[in-house]
């Protein structure tokens, strides 16, 4: 009995579903849709009226003016508004994003690159500091970071900068080598606290739109002569050009009195020059270190991002000198691997 009208009901009930959808789907008017975008994008401190403003604005450069249907020239004369510039900056758009979900207690916003290599192989791996033979090591083994920051003050002291605080986890995982029980072989923790600063200058073409000051501590967690560690002060400028992004990153070390690794300094150098070049949704960046310093200790990495399926991107990571990990940080090597990505920089 049930089964004779349960089919006919739930056609008639779909059916009026999807004729609701449609309805709301085509009541959506372009104020409302514009409205949507802009809570997406938008400073939170921005209240409704001034986003109805901003929508007004965008709705009258987009929309034809109306006109009379007898009549084919216009009824009003309207003057042209000015368009809303689209911000080009790469920086710029990574900073409205993160503005858009700073408030989300569910949201942790990207610091450094978050990702995964599925398979990295080093064909210059460092066995001598480890008491495992070297036989017992792969080549291949995973590696990922995950990192994240968070916004502590905003507007310090009334001024524009911000203050942040943020960690790192970059980990070498023997994943695939169930001889010695699939071990972590090294990790690498990095918190820091730093003041991101807005700035707005020029030099050759190339514009200085933010600037940051921290300090950041490194450690990977282990004791006795596996313990590695340091502590520094770094500024990073940051400048743009069109598709282009050049990160210049001086620090000086903070001395310790017990030191694990004093010459830390003379493989890893004294700064980190980057650059990133963003074409479409491809993201390619070279970072370079320690360049001639007169002992070969050169040290880059070359990176390329690519879509692959919705939030997931494609990465593939090339590194090439000294310092990849603090337990090797004195060990030449020489490393490549693919795998995913979550966040990258832009």
């Amino acid at each position: 009995m049930i089964t004779r009208w349960l089919g006919p009901f739930l056609t008639v009930f779909l059916l009026v579903v999807s004729a609701g959808q449609s309805v709301a789907a085509d009541s959506l008017s372009r104020m409302d849709a514009c409205l949507l975008e802009q809570i997406k994008i938008a400073d939170p401190n921005m209240s409704l009226a001034e986003l109805k403003t901003q929508c007004e604005v965008v709705i009258s450069v987009k929309e034809p003016v109306v006109t009379d249907e007898a009549d084919p020239k216009p009824m009003v004369e309207a003057t042209p508004a000015e368009p809303v510039p689209l911000d080009e900056s790469l920086i710029s758009r990574r900073i409205q994003a993160e503005k858009s979900t700073r408030f989300n207690p569910f949201v942790l916003s990207p610091h450094k690159r978050n990702y995964v290599l599925l398979a990295s192989y080093n064909d210059t791996p460092n066995y001598e500091i480890y008491n495992t033979p070297a036989s017992d090591f792969d080549q291949v083994e995973i590696k990922f970071q995950l990192s994240f920051k968070i916004p502590v003050i905003e507007r310090v002291m009334g001024t524009d900068a911000d203050l942040y605080v943020a960690y790192s986890n970059l980990s070498f995982w023997q994943a695939y080598n169930r001889k010695i029980s699939s071990p972590f072989r090294e990790t690498i923790h990095e918190p820091e606290m730093f003041l991101i600063v807005p700035n707005d200058w020029e030099i050759g073409g190339w514009r200085n739109s933010l600037f940051q000051v921290g300090v950041v501590h490194q450690s990977n967690g282990q004791g006795g002569f596996l313990s590695r560690s340091w502590n520094r002060l770094y500024a990073n400028f940051i400048f743009e050009k069109d598709r282009f992004l050049v990160g210049l990153k001086p620090w000086r070390r903070i001395n310790e009195s017990d030191d694990d690794n004093p010459d830390i300094t003379d493989f890893l150098g004294h700064y980190e020059l980057t650059g990133i070049y963003k074409k479409g949704e491809h993201t390619f960046s070279l970072m370079l270190r320690n360049l001639f310093d007169g002992e070969g200790r050169d040290t880059f990495q070359v990176d390329w991002s690519f879509p692959l399926h919705k939030r997931w991107r494609g990465y593939v990571q090339y590194f090439n000198g000294y310092g990849e990990s603090l337990i090797d940080y004195n060990a030449d090597t020489n490393r490549i691997g693919f795998g995913v990505q979550l966040t990258d920089w832009l």
